[in-house]
């Protein structure tokens, strides 16, 4: 709204006489609230509008980096735990396995006992 003082002090004047001096305070106060309420909710709206674009760019994102690294959403790759840069690992060798009939009875006897 681009008013002019001009604009602004015609509509005074025509409150004033409209509503008279004892009621201008009184509706200036509501009209001051009434539209404190309207920003207030505009602001809201606004917030929620952008909120969603954020969240909707977000996804978007999302969507094409797993499209540039090539995974599908059904198929999810587990990560790969490596070693620290310049550490030797070595395979462990297989060590000597019990039967599981023999290690059974042993530790039924050590948990009576």
């Amino acid at each position: 709204m681009n008013l002019g003082f001009s604009e602004m002090l015609f509509i005074f004047l025509l409150a004033l006489i409209v509503v008279g001096p004892r009621r201008l305070p009184e509706l200036a106060r509501q009209f001051g609230r009434i539209m404190g309420e309207i920003k207030r909710a505009s602001n809201d709206f606004q917030a929620q509008v952008q909120e969603e674009v954020r969240q909707l760019e977000i996804e978007e994102t999302a969507k094409k980096f797993e499209k540039s690294i090539g995974l599908d959403e059904d198929e999810v790759a587990s990560p790969a735990i490596l070693p620290p840069e310049g550490a030797v690992v070595r395979e462990a060798a297989p060590g000597p396995e019990k039967p599981a009939s023999d290690t059974a009875p042993e530790s039924h006897q050590e948990q009576s006992a």
